[in-house]
């Protein structure tokens, strides 16, 4: 028996050796590192299910060929798996999960945890500290931050001033500047900011009413006056910003989410005060059509009711769970596509439990009433969208300048370990779709030593011996480098051949020189990171393989 063999034979045997119980498990690679984390009621059952469906599931046979080990760890309860699997995908990352790239949409509002703690507005939570938000109205969260650095003295200057800082006479810096600087009476004033965004402007100014209360039943009056101060300015402040919605929770009643499997796509809406307004639209090749059990009351899409680890987890659930891993969810969430009671009561208490919320989450399907219309308004938009938007073809016919729709594409990915046991690999999607019948792998026979430029070379030209074998597009893992190389196999044949850099997500190519950058939001643009990705993790499992012989 070869290595690959044995190592795939010792994985499915730690696959049967699971337990029957909670958990979560972790595919790796050769190298031990972390390819996909997945949680389940049953452990044994649902990784189980990658096993029996890798030859019709395309996410199933994308980890499996991948995976060399599995590690897995027990949990007490399924929720306690839901919050594991949560914690370790945020700190690995792993390739082969969902990963939902959201920009910096947002703005948080942070207290930093240094000795001498600064109030500040930050995109991101790189820093230690206590974080507000996110604040998805910018303006508003600016004002909110203005008003607090105003309202208590908070601005630090970084100077060392004997009579004090320009701002010190305006009455805004901390006075840090000067010698008789006060920090536990900064300290303080800080405090009193990290409370008014802990508990929200109502809970803060009735606890500031009952301190003022206090303040004067001990006849600190100075105190008092000051306190008083504070909450008129509230009072003011708040009641303007009232009229705007800030947090993202404030902005959001409900959140719709639309799947169209037979487009790949799946809509994320928000609803308020009855108006629907689209968040975001992922598109990816694994959202496909699935065998359909339930069927829209409203002629919403019919999709499939998935059984308790029975099943691989759907693709749609994956963006659903990591989309909320990262933005705190509204009391109401609407669906259009079923998803068993059990595992809905699971999804509605991990989102309760995951961003610390009062109040309770509720996912509905809803079947009649005003929920239903916004479903089938919901579905109406996001038809509407795709109307509009045309095919995936035609959005990437737009994004590349391309005179024609590419129906065909063919991504190329080079693999090796320090120049050893160089490989090539080829995948094929068509109209979206991955292609497997027309995937091929490549020994490197031509080329010694580490040059992905020539190997490029050789496996492209080996791939198209006749004319008619060409796709409408070559995509090219790579950058500049790797894009010339390939174009010069092909002087004076008319065939549109693209590159994509991994690291700046930014397409070049003949028709873009100056290269494009790639908007992980759109259709065209998550279609070309899905086939570069899927051609990359098919080069590396081969790789992997030829390594152990």
């Amino acid at each position: 028996m070869n290595e690959p063999d044995k190592a795939k034979n010792e994985l499915y045997t730690r696959i049967k050796q699971l337990p029957s119980k909670p958990g979560v498990y972790l595919f790796k690679g050769a190298s031990d590192e972390i390819l996909y984390i997945g949680k389940a009621k049953n452990l044994k059952k649902r990784v189980s299910s990658y096993i029996q469906k890798q030859g019709s599931d395309l996410k199933a046979h994308t980890i499996l060929e991948a995976s060399e080990t599995l590690d897995f760890i027990e949990a007490q309860s399924e929720l306690e798996a839901m919050i594991l699997e949560a914690k370790l995908i945020r700190s690995n990352q792993p390739p082969l999960n969902v990963l939902l790239k959201f920009g910096q949409p947002f703005l948080y509002i942070m207290i930093t945890s240094s000795k001498i703690p600064d109030i500040k507005v930050v995109r991101n939570q790189k820093l230690k500290g206590s974080y507000f938000g996110p604040f998805i109205e910018k303006s508003s969260a600016r004002k909110v931050y203005d008003f607090l650095v105003k309202t208590f003295k908070l601005k630090r200057c970084g100077k060392k001033i004997e009579n004090g800082c320009l701002f010190y006479h305006m009455g805004i810096c901390s006075g840090s500047c000067r010698p008789d600087f006060d920090l536990n009476a900064y300290i303080e004033r800080i405090e009193l900011a990290r409370l008014a965004l802990k508990q929200g402007h109502a809970k803060f100014l009735t606890s500031l009413k009952q301190q003022i209360e206090e303040h004067n039943k001990k006849h600190e009056f100075e105190k008092s006056k000051e306190l008083y101060q504070y909450y008129q300015a509230f009072e003011r402040v708040f009641s303007t910003l009232d009229t705007k919605p800030t947090t993202l929770n404030d902005l959001v009643k409900k959140d719709i989410w639309i799947l169209v499997p037979d487009k790949h796509a799946l809509f994320l809406f928000s609803e308020r005060e009855g108006v629907l307004k689209k968040q975001r639209v992922f598109y990816s090749p694994y959202l496909t059509a699935l065998p359909h059990d339930a069927v829209r009351p409203d002629g919403g899409p019919k999709v499939r009711v998935e059984g308790n680890d029975q099943d691989i987890e759907p693709e749609y659930l994956e963006y659903f769970e990591s989309y909320y891993r990262e933005i705190a969810s509204p009391a109401t969430i609407l669906i259009n596509f079923k998803i068993p009671d059990d595992e809905r009561e699971l999804l509605q208490e991990f989102l309760q439990t995951w961003h610390n919320k009062e109040n309770p989450v509720s996912i509905i399907y809803p079947e009649q009433g005003h929920n239903a219309g916004l479903i089938r308004i919901g579905v109406i938009q996001a038809e509407q969208v795709l109307d509009k938007q045309g095919s995936v073809p035609h959005a990437l016919k737009q994004l590349l300048k391309l005179p024609r729709e590419p129906h065909t594409i063919d991504c190329f990915d080079i693999s090796h370990k320090q120049g050893m046991f160089m490989v090539g690999s080829c995948v094929r999607f068509t109209d979206g779709q991955p292609d497997k019948n027309m995937f091929r792998r490549f020994h490197i026979k031509t080329v010694t030593g580490q040059d992905d430029y020539a190997s490029l070379q050789e496996i492209v030209s080996r791939r198209y011996t006749k004319t008619r074998d060409f796709p409408d597009l070559i995509l090219i893992d790579g950058g500049k480098g790797q894009l010339s190389a390939v174009t010069k196999i092909f002087p004076g044949i008319d065939i549109e051949i693209a590159s994509i850099a991994k690291r700046e997500e930014t397409i070049f190519s003949h028709r873009l020189p100056a290269g494009k950058k790639i908007d992980v939001k759109d259709a065209a643009g998550q279609v070309l990171i899905a086939l570069r990705d899927y051609a990359h993790h098919f080069a590396i499992s081969f790789h992997r393989k030829i390594s152990q012989l």
